[in-house]
């Protein structure tokens, strides 16, 4: 009886353990250059090149890893009750599918145009060395912003581009057939800041204040 009662307890134990791991992948490449392609559309007002995989010359196949490892015919099956199950993320993802996805959210394109609206104001700030490009993708003030319309300007261009940002994020999981759920987006998201980031930093002109990946600060 005793054997019983421990047997069942230890089972489930090892039941409480099981979790499945979402391997949840951030294709920052494909994103930036599907972000930068609907810059170009959006923000310059010259037409956009759709993004194609066909123009980059052919990688070559990488054969693709099980969901699970294979067992040998002498391995337990009780030792999947101490492993996590691991489900990855389906196969990489082109610029053009992600262009698509971001491309088609309301959200994101009405936040650009506002960006668009404000950009004038928001490159004198920059030019100026008021603010800088901060690595979260943000504007940062570089001193005391003394008038309220300058810090109104901030907040609003800061709030234009977190939304772009989460757009991102949906984007890149959508593109890959994953469910945008709450936790899926806090995976993904502060790699789509640093990706948003990282075009800032490439699109910044000289003069500019532009914050690096490890925080430190310098002009372009």
């Amino acid at each position: 009886m005793k054997r019983t009662l421990g047997a069942t307890i230890l089972l489930l134990a090892a039941l409480s353990c099981i979790h499945v791991v979402v391997n949840v992948y951030f294709p920052a490449s494909e994103a930036k250059g599907a972000l930068a392609s609907l810059e170009d559309e959006l923000l310059a007002g010259s037409p956009s090149k759709t993004p194609s995989t066909q123009e980059k010359p052919a990688q070559p196949a990488t054969p693709q890893e099980p969901a699970t490892p294979p067992k040998g015919p002498r391995e337990s099956a009780w030792l999947d009750l101490f492993h996590p199950q691991v489900a990855y993320a389906a196969g990489s993802v082109t610029e053009e599918e992600i262009y698509n996805r971001i491309k088609s959210m309301p959200q994101v394109v009405e936040a650009y145009q506002r960006i668009g609206a404000r950009m004038a104001r928001v490159d004198a700030l920059r030019q100026s060395g008021v603010v800088g490009e901060g690595n979260d993708g943000l504007l940062k003030p570089r001193q005391a912003i003394a008038d309220r319309r300058d810090q109104r300007t901030i907040e609003e261009e800061n709030t234009d581009r977190l939304v772009v940002i989460r757009g991102l994020a949906k984007a890149a999981l959508l593109a890959q057939g994953e469910a945008v759920t709450a936790a899926a987006i806090s995976r993904v998201e502060p790699d789509a800041a640093a990706t948003f980031a990282s075009l800032r930093r490439e699109k910044a002109q000289a003069g500019w204040w532009i914050q690096m990946p490890d925080g430190s600060w310098r002009k372009k």
